[in-house]
């Protein structure tokens, strides 16, 4: 979503905050804002004007360095789920250690080969879910996988 943003001519950066909460954009001079809001708007993005030393304070990811949010979001998603997972399955803590680095691997490949799955409700969900019952199954086998994966999707959903 950021690379489709700065695509525009208005828009110089396109820029999100670690919790992927606020965007951040800079607009080229002369710009019009109130069409840039518009189409921000059309996205599902609520819109407002800060002072520079507003944002200031916030740490920003743009197109060149999301991919470390990313990687980032899969470890900490992963840590969150996989434990409990592995609790409910009697699965060892090797072997859960073990599923927690796929899994978040395969959530940070899942996260940044589908750049516009966000647009599309559900979309990020059943496909990293897919990605994550693929990595996890040779070591948990189908069917566990498809239990963590049906779990990862919950947690992707907010659920």
């Amino acid at each position: 979503m950021l690379a489709q943003l700065e695509e525009r001519d208005d828009i110089v950066t396109a820029e999100v905050d670690r919790r992927g909460e606020l965007l951040r954009i800079r607009s080229r001079p002369g710009s019009d804002v109130a069409a840039i809001r518009d189409a921000l708007e059309r996205l599902g993005f609520a819109t407002e004007e800060v002072p520079g030393a507003g944002a200031a304070r916030r740490r920003w990811f743009g197109v060149s360095s999301v991919g470390e949010l990313s990687r980032e979001e899969g470890a900490v998603i992963a840590a969150r789920v996989v434990p409990r997972f592995g609790t409910a399955s009697g699965l060892s803590g090797e072997l859960v250690a073990a599923l927690r680095a796929r899994v978040g691997a395969a959530l940070y490949e899942c996260f940044v080969g589908q750049p516009d799955a966000a647009l599309r409700p559900g979309a990020l969900a059943s496909s990293c879910g897919r990605a994550v019952a693929l990595a996890a199954e040779p070591l948990i086998g189908a069917d566990r996988a498809a239990g963590l994966a049906r779990a990862i999707e919950a947690d992707l959903a907010g659920r």
